[in-house]
């Protein structure tokens, strides 16, 4: 039996159909949950192995983005959710569900300490919604971005500055529990420069985990770079595969995180067997 993946809707989240559909892209079994029916039956958590929380913009992030959704979930949902965690699970959260994840302080949990809040996702210093192609440098153990060292995908966010003290960056270095850094397209950090770096966020960091690295708080959208015809450059990679002969391959890079939890729990049930 495949993993199930379980991803969250309502109040303003839309991007719950694109990322159902990468996982089962991936190979994984899936559903789209408002967040009132999980409230209603949280024994839910129980039989899923993923929880997927999609970008948008929950509550019109009236109250900063991601704040309202997380207390809703912090006030309803808190023990059922530390529960899912402490199992052997995977959790991601997508741009707004990024913001909701870092509010829930489900990252950077030091010491397992869940529920903590230590990181805050705020306005981009350009004081403007950016909506672009960037790329990433990826190092990271997570079991979402296995064997994944770059990426090329979109950014979509009015607040994707990631902001903590220095002792926490600190720790979050010293950890590994960096994901994603934003980069140039020759791989070189981007330093802070814009539009490399879209946001201004701290250490160019795009994404962050907790210490087990199954809790995955990611600014950029995977699941809308899942196919090359999405792409940016999608006519110049065309282009250049036909005049090399070539198939241009239908995957691109966001698919790789859907594709490593499939993986994730494909090597479990092997071993379990």
């Amino acid at each position: 039996m495949t993993a199930k993946a379980l991803i969250l809707a309502g109040y303003g989240l839309n991007c719950e159909e694109e990322t159902l559909h990468a996982f089962e892209y991936a190979g994984l079994s899936g559903e789209i949950r408002h967040i009132n029916d999980l409230i209603e039956n949280p024994k839910e958590l129980d039989e899923v192995q993923i929880v997927a929380i999609p970008g948008g913009f929950s509550y019109g992030d009236d109250t900063g983005s991601g704040n309202a959704f997380a207390q809703k979930m912090k006030l309803a949902l808190w023990g059922p959710l530390q529960k899912f965690v402490a199992r052997d699970t995977l959790t991601i959260g997508i741009c707004n569900g990024c913001q909701v994840v870092a509010n829930l302080g489900l990252v950077p949990a030091f010491d397992a300490k869940y529920g903590q809040r230590l990181v805050a996702v705020t306005h981009n210093l350009t004081a403007r919604y950016q909506c672009r192609w960037i790329d990433l440098k990826v190092s990271s153990n997570s079991p979402w971005l296995e064997g994944v060292e770059n990426m090329h995908i979109p950014v979509a966010h009015g607040e994707g500055r990631f902001m903590m003290n220095e002792d926490t960056l600190k720790s979050l270095q010293s950890n590994g529990q960096i994901a994603a850094q934003y980069a140039k397209p020759d791989g070189n950090l981007a330093d802070g420069e814009f539009p490399y770096n879209p946001n201004g966020t701290t250490n160019d960091i795009a994404g962050i985990t907790d210490e087990s690295g199954k809790v995955l708080a990611l600014m950029p959208h995977p699941e809308r770079g899942m196919f090359n015809w999405q792409r940016d450059d999608y006519m110049e990679m065309k282009d250049k595969a036909q005049r090399e002969g070539k198939e241009l391959p239908e995957a691109a890079d966001g698919i790789s995180i859907f594709q490593n939890a499939a993986r994730y729990f494909e090597v479990a049930k092997k071993k379990s067997a």
